[in-house]
This record gives C-alpha cells, structure tokens and sequence, in this order.
C-alpha cells in the first residue's frame, strides 16, 4: 500500500454479501484531492474469484464486475455487486496526477488500491472487538497497578480487558471501579485465576460476579467434598492409568463454578514447560478427553524462547479437531507487566460479537466467533481459528485496526495522564467521547 492510501476515507470497509452497495471515498486532506471524474478509472477485482453472474473462475480482468461512479463533493462513490463471502479490490487508475503524487500510486498499475469485505448476513450484524483477559498486575506477581495496566492496554488498542490476578477477584474490580466514570467505549470486566486446592491446572475465570477462589478457600472441605463427588461420576475409562484423578475432578468443579457464576472458563497453557510440563501430559489428555472448559488458551504468554509451547498448543488443537472436539480458541498475553515485559499486545483474542456488553461477548466466545491472535514484537500477526473466522479477521488486523489503535491510543495516554494526576487530561479524556465506537459504527455502516 502507498501513502496516498492513508490520505483516503473509506466507508464502509464491510458491506453485506450478494447485493449492491455503495463506497464513499473520500480524501482527508486538500493535498490529496481526487481528480476530475473523467480522469479517474475504477475497477473491480473480487479477491475470491466469485463474481455476481454466479461463477467463479481464475479470470480476472477488472472488467467483468459493472460498477457505477458518481462524485458527490469531494468524495468518490463506487456502487457494485458484491458478490459472495469474500474480499473485493477497488482500484483507482488516477491520470494527470501532479509529479509530486506519483509516488503515492502503484507504479506498475497506475492504481490506489482499496480493500472492501462482503460478509454473509450472520457476520455482517457483528462487530469486531479487541481482547485480553489473562493479565496481571501489582496484586499478584505483576509490576504494575490494576488501573495503570488498564490506561496501557488501552493505549495499546484494546477494546475490553480482565485483570486476571492469582487466586485474587478483586484487583479486576479496582480497575473498573478507577475507570468507571469515564464512558470511553473502553470496558473492563472483572476476572481471576482460579488455583483450588490441590489442583495445578491454571483455570482463567473471565467475567463472572463472584470470585471462584475465594469460594474454594472460604469452605474447602465442601469443595473437597463436591469434587470427590464429580470423581465418582467420572468413568474410569476417561482417566489415565497412574493418574492421580482429583485435578481432574477439581478442574470440572472450577468449570461448573465459573458457569454458575456467569462467566467464562479457559483452559490455560497446558505446555508450559519449565524443567517438566507444569501439568503432566496424561492430565490435559483428560481434560481435552472430558471438555468442561469453555475455551482453550491456544496462544498463551511465551516468550519468543519459550516458541515450543505455542506450536504444542496449536498441533493439539489440530488433533483435538481432527478427534471431532470443537472448542473456541483465545490467545491471551499472561502479560505480568506491560513496561518490564513485552508480553502485553504479543497476544490476543479477536471477538465478532453483537455489541462490547459482557453477555454478547460472553455468547460469541462461546460460539466459537473468535480468533487467536499472535503478533510478537509487533510483527506479521498470525491469526489461529476457523478458517472463514481467519480470513475476515486478517483483513481487519490490516484494514480497520490500524485506525482504530491510533484511536485507542490517544484515548490511553490520555487515561496514564490522568493517574498522573493531570486535571487537562482528565478534562480532555471526558471530551474526547467515544471516538473509538462512532469509528466502528461508521466503518460497518449501511452503505
């Protein structure tokens, strides 16, 4: 992509499938100016090959898709058939343009290219959201404050978060307590990690209204006492020969809590290797085997030594999956500082859900509309899921977040100024409203 590309305004960048919509594009500064209609030519490749005659075929010329053009002011609308679930290459063949601009085109075509995406109507009501719900902070073993790590997710594009301390509920419930007074968009859920009583399987609890730990501690010997019950359930058939069974047991009694409690239970990096696997192999084997949890951690917080565990994690989601056990998969920093460690942004989870509200994106994790995301050091994302999941979603990770975390991110610096005690950024920060939703409502508009 060249700059001239970053000049334009397009809306919207999703459109439904199978039916005609419009694009407006529109130049953001006067040194980007379009020129006159008549030396514009535009054209339209479908990515996919689909086309609205109802073919798909290898040829692709950019003349088979008639689309109509029309200036409206400054802008430029292109309305098409946009057929099938796939994405769409709108190319812009500007003439005449000023020697100063052609270095903003594609030289071999000539073209600024713009991306669009159709999607079938049971994505296209949805709306893409940014998360991370295993993070730590100063409360367990992490280095910074739970209200400080929220301002920095933030400024690294977030749309929701968890703090997820070790066996402590209440840090997640500081930092939505600090926030809550500014309606930014930017939601904070309350959230653990949930370590019962001779169990060493981590189990993430992600948004329900009780802390699970302190329910284990607060009367042990009734958690001791249900979980020797869900043991005498289990057949002996599903537990491995030489296993002690009780985590097991244990790990379904936290699944069951976490699900009483409304939230949302994650099985959590079962390769974590220190000088053995933290969990032996024979545990998780009966953990996938039994599937209480709600989602599996398939990219947790490694670092880039520690590459194994991540590539173990995604070879057994693909055997899980080629056994016929379907789970949702979320990638999840496990960030335990976001100056100190790199962690933060390295991992996480993308969600296609139907708004930011804890129940809707409660109900897409669950339904499997959700993808892992890794991206270390800031680098090429590699993004894990359903494959149509994939594909959507990698088109938004390069056409829509962009823009968005440069949103997020004077929102979040705006929020460490006002830890710092800076009434102007406070004051800016009320200001500022929800830039970052009226952004995502204008690109998924109705065209």
């Amino acid at each position: 992509m060249k700059e001239f590309r970053n000049y334009l305004e397009v809306t919207p960048l999703v459109v439904p499938a199978d039916q005609e919509s419009t694009i407006r594009i529109t130049p953001l500064y006067s040194h980007a100016a379009l020129p006159p209609e008549d030396r514009i030519q535009v054209r339209l490749f479908p990515v996919g090959g689909y086309f609205p005659d109802g073919t798909s075929t290898q040829e692709n010329n950019g003349e088979r898709v008639k689309i109509t053009v029309r200036r409206e002011g400054e802008s430029l609308l292109v309305r098409a058939y946009f057929a099938g679930e796939q994405e769409h290459c709108i190319l812009l063949d500007l003439f005449d343009l000023p020697a100063f601009r052609e270095s903003w085109v594609e030289k071999d075509k000539k073209g600024v290219r713009i991306q669009i995406y159709s999607v079938r109507p049971d994505l296209y009501h949805l709306r893409p959201f940014k998360g991370d719900f295993h993070v730590h902070s100063v409360c367990s073993d992490g280095a910074e404050s739970p209200e400080y790590v929220a301002a920095r997710y933030r400024q690294m594009g977030f749309d929701f978060l968890a703090i997820t301390d070790h066996h402590r509920y209440r840090p997640s419930l500081r930092a939505i307590d600090c926030w809550k007074r500014w309606n930014s968009g930017f939601r904070l859920f309350p959230g653990e990690e949930v370590h019962s009583p001779g169990n060493p399987v981590h189990i993430i609890h992600f948004g329900g209204g009780y802390s699970i730990n302190e329910k284990a501690a607060s009367d042990e010997e009734r958690y001791r006492r249900e979980t020797e019950e869900i043991l005498r359930s289990i057949p002996p058939e599903e537990l491995p020969q030489g296993l002690d069974p009780f985590p097991v047991a244990a790990s379904e009694w936290v699944f069951r809590e976490i699900r009483k409690a409304g939230g949302l239970s994650v099985f959590c990096h079962p390769y974590w290797q220190t000088r053995k696997y933290e969990i032996c192999e024979a545990l998780t084997d009966a953990i996938f085997r039994r599937g209480g949890f709600d989602a599996f951690e398939l990219l947790g917080g490694f670092y880039e030594s520690q590459w194994r565990s991540n590539t173990c994690q995604i070879a057994r989601y693909g055997d899980e999956r080629a056994k016929g056990r379907t789970m949702p998969v979320v990638g999840l920093s496990d960030s335990h500082g976001t100056d100190r460690e790199k962690l933060a942004d390295w991992y996480f989870t993308l969600v296609l859900s139907e708004s930011d509200a804890l129940e809707d994106l409660l109900a897409a994790i669950r339904g499997g509309r959700c993808a892992a995301v890794e991206r270390i050091n800031g680098q090429v994302p590699h993004v894990y899921g359903e494959f149509r999941l994939v594909k959507y979603l990698s088109f938004l990770l390069q056409e829509y977040f962009p823009k968005h975390g440069e949103l997020c991110a004077v929102e979040g610096s705006l929020m460490l100024e006002t830890l710092a005690g800076r009434e102007e950024a406070a004051r800016a920060l009320t200001d500022l409203g929800c830039r970052v939703a009226a952004f995502r409502e204008k690109a998924f508009a109705r065209s």
